[in-house]
This record gives structure tokens, sequence and C-alpha cells, in this order.
């Protein structure tokens, strides 16, 4: 068996380099990560599973458990834990809970009966019980393997979180609405039970607000993460008479369903009426206009997370760590007619 120092070797590089590379705790530049991946991949290093489990009585298993594997949203969150978690030598048990909290419970103690080293969380728990459902998986006494919290604090600091600041981010995108001439922006939101589309609202609200604007009632949909949640609000504001000139939804999926109803219904976007989304998924390039978006980093969260999982597993009595991911507005046709956007395919 090829061991982490016939790598070293082969990569031209220290052994705590390796480490470093394998485990993620200490950054090493992109060309040496190269170099010594290139290396484990061609003398086919992997590490001693049985080994290590005798030596630290761990099961080398991790659960994640997301509200909707199907989504495309969590495709590159998913290949983020499945690259850290494999070059640690750890496997990965995915669940989904259908945004079902019931569900997510009944799942979280089958993870732990099944003696997994820790779970990674993206949590539906309900504004009003977050907070107590975050002290649960705390735990007490080791009763609760390490748990990180994806996209959602769960207003705690007693478990390391991988968020970013949803609230900024869709305030930033009202206002480029705003800067653009529109006033009357229909917002189009998912489950507003849940933290992180709390956050979201909250910060077209405060953003309005900002400039003088009054927020109305009748331009707030609250829906699905869907496109037909989108296409349904647009279309219940058009049969309403509701008068917006501009449609914000929280996600890429029902601004896409938004802008189907609006230019089957003879509306021209953005001329007419301008639309943005949130996530950067790839169809929101593709459609016609391409969509103005929030890029989040949605590989990073899931990378991150494995990171900071494994080193509650370490180092279970450190303090947990509330990371904040960044992210940045990407401008579109959607909302500005001459901007210049290109396909993605890569993730076709």
């Amino acid at each position: 068996m090829v061991s982490m120092k016939e790598v070293a070797l082969h990569a031209g590089v220290s052994v705590a380099t390796v480490s470093n590379v394998i485990t993620g705790k200490r950054s090493v530049s992109e060309n040496v990560r190269r170099k010594v991946l290139d290396s484990i991949e061609q003398m086919n290093y992997q590490v001693n599973l049985v080994a290590r489990g005798l030596k630290t009585q761990r099961t080398n298993t991790i659960g994640v458990i997301l509200p909707d594997i199907t989504k495309l949203f969590f495709q590159k969150v998913i290949i983020g834990i499945l690259e850290v978690a494999s070059l640690n030598g750890y496997r990965i048990n995915i669940l989904s809970s259908s945004y079902d909290h019931d569900t997510e419970r009944l799942l979280i103690n089958m993870l732990k009966a099944s003696c997994v080293d820790g779970i990674i969380l993206d949590s539906c728990v309900s504004i009003d019980r977050a907070r107590a459902w975050a002290d649960s998986l705390e735990g007490k006494g080791g009763v609760m393997p390490p748990v990180v919290s994806l996209e959602s604090r769960l207003f705690s600091d007693r478990l390391s979180s991988i968020t970013m600041d949803n609230a900024l981010y869709s305030g930033q995108i009202t206002q480029h609405l705003i800067d653009g001439g529109r006033r009357k922006i229909l917002y189009v939101s998912g489950p507003l039970h849940i933290e992180h589309e709390r956050a979201r609202f909250d910060g077209y609200r405060n953003c309005l607000l900002k400039n003088g604007i009054g927020p109305d009632p009748v331009l707030q949909k609250s829906g699905t993460y869907l496109s037909e949640s989108g296409y349904n609000a647009v279309m219940e504001a058009l049969n309403e008479n509701v008068r917006f000139d501009a449609v914000q939804a929280s996600n890429d999926q029902a601004a896409i369903g938004a802008l189907k109803i609006l230019k089957g219904r003879g509306f021209r976007v953005p001329d007419d009426v301008a639309i943005s989304g949130f996530d950067n998924l790839f169809p929101s390039t593709l459609v016609s206009p391409a969509i103005t978006t929030v890029d989040v980093p949605n590989y990073e969260m899931g990378a991150a997370a494995m990171r900071e999982l494994l080193d509650r597993i370490e180092h279970p009595d450190a303090p947990p760590k509330a990371h904040v991911l960044d992210a940045r507005i990407i401008v579109r046709a959607s909302t500005v007619k001459d901007a210049t956007s290109q396909w993605d395919l890569t993730n076709w």
C-alpha cells in the first residue's frame, strides 16, 4: 500500500503538505494542490480506513441531511462535500427530509443510531423552533455526534455553521432594480418560515424602506422553490390586476417561471417588467433573456461544511465557528437590456 511519504516524494513536497491538501486544515497554493492530487491519483493512494477506525474508534461515515436532494442548488453542495470527504477517507450517507421537519428529526435519530462520526444538516425547521432544535443538536456528553449547520445559523452560537448574508445580497438585488427605475417590485419568496428565506425577504423589505418605498402586501407572494411557484405567483398578480414593473424571486427557478408567464402574456422583459432571481443555477443562463441573479458559492458551502465538520471531529472541545461566505450579483439582460452573459453548459 502506498504511503503518504511516498506521495510526498512523488509530488516533490513535504509529508505535511500532503496532509494539508488531504485534510484542508491549512491552505496551499493551487499549483501545489494540483501536484499533490495528481500524485494521489497516479499512485492510487488511499487512506487506510480500517487502521484509522481501529485507532480512533470511528466509523469514517458522515451523514448529510438536505431538504431536497433533487434540487439543482444542491448539486454543487454535494460535490463539495464529497470531494473533501473522499480526500480524508470518509464515506457519505446523503438523505433528504423533503422539507418536512418531522422527517428531519427521524433522520437525525437514524444517523445517531448508525454511529456516524458527524452530521451536515441543512435544516427545514421553522424559525420559531430553530433555537430549541439547535440546542438539542448540540447535545451533551457525547450523545450527539458533531453537527454543522448549512445555510442557516438556527439562531444559535452553539453549532458551527456555513452561511452567507442573505439579507445583504437580497437587498442589493432590490437596490439594483430600484436604481433601474423600478418602484413596484413583486416579491416571490420560498417558504418564509425557513431562516434564510425570511432573511432574503427582510433584505428586500428593508431596502424598499431605505428608498422611501412603503412595502405593499399586494406585491408579496409566498410559494415554494419550484418554477411553477413563480409562474403561479405572477399569474395570480396579473389576474388580480396588480401593477408591477419588476419581479424579484428568491430563487432562480421561480424567476424562470415568472419569465415564462410574462412572455406568454406579451410582456417585454426587461422593458415592461424586469426579473431577478437568486442562486445562479445554470438554467438561468439558458433562458432568454438570461436572469440577473446572486451567485451563491454552493460548492464552497459544501466543501467548507465538510472541512469544519472534520475539525469538529478532531477537536470536539473547540468552540463552534460561524463561517459567512461571500457572494456576488451577476447582472444579465432580464434587468439591463444590453447586458451580456454567457451560456453555462458545463453543468448540463
